[in-house]
């Protein structure tokens, strides 16, 4: 994995195996979050995409199963793989459904913390993660991300801060979709899950709004969706 840093979701409703996950997920420079049920955890998906899935094998399999299925399906994304947490007694053909050998991992209970951290890092320098673009274009919009611009033709070029390079990275990487503000503050800001800052976001789309109308472009590029997130829309609106 390119990345240093990775959100790593562990499921379980044991607090022992909670404490001994996020410590090691922590140590290892990860960024862990945390669900007791599965329905907890489809909360967070909701918000927070995931690199990978720590789950406990005490979570019932048909109740994880639904949640990689409502990812794939709803949100239309791949599930993240997944370390089952599962008693040394696990056999291979009582392994659930979901696991797959190809591209999951497994860490026995009582946790090792050094055997989950090895297999932890194992996992992620597997995953692929591509480079970032040059450049994005949604619609009229064309995001310079070498020279922190955003670019409308040849004749309007507007300046970004840093913060502003990569929030409009975030939202016009996904053109049209509903970022959920949390989702915005953890990869533009390193802000987790929970703590606030909804104001950060709120003010920064603020600021890029004003350089969009100040340019002659429609502030309403960047939509908002009340308490929920903010999208790059991608049909051409005229200019205001």
């Amino acid at each position: 994995m390119t990345t240093s840093s990775a959100r790593v979701l562990v499921l379980s409703p044991d607090e022992s195996i909670i404490d001994v996950a996020t410590s090691a997920l922590a140590a290892l420079g990860h960024k862990p979050l945390v669900a007791h049920t599965a329905s907890d955890a489809q909360r967070t998906l909701s918000r927070t995409p995931v690199e990978l899935i720590c789950t406990d094998s005490a979570v019932r399999a048909d109740e994880f199963e639904r949640v990689l299925r409502w990812l794939t399906t709803s949100l239309r994304k791949p599930s993240p793989p997944v370390l089952l947490m599962a008693p040394r007694s696990a056999s291979a053909s009582r392994l659930p459904s979901f696991y797959r050998r190809q591209r999951d991992g497994l860490a026995t209970k009582p946790l090792d913390r050094r055997a989950f951290s090895g297999e932890v890092a194992r996992m992620l320098a597997e995953i692929v993660v591509p480079e970032p673009e040059a450049f994005l274009r949604v619609g009229e919009a064309c995001l310079d991300r070498p020279n922190q611009r955003l670019l409308f033709g040849d004749d309007c070029k507007i300046d970004l801060t840093p913060t502003e390079l990569r929030l409009l990275t975030a939202l016009m990487a996904e053109p049209g979709e509903l970022i959920h503000t949390e989702t915005l503050l953890e990869t533009v800001w390193s802000i987790p899950a929970g703590t606030g800052g909804a104001e950060i976001v709120r003010s920064h789309v603020s600021n890029i709004r004003r350089k969009l109308r100040k340019a002659g472009e429609s502030p309403d590029l960047v939509r908002t969706a009340p308490q929920q997130g903010y999208a790059f829309i991608a049909d051409e609106i005229p200019a205001r």
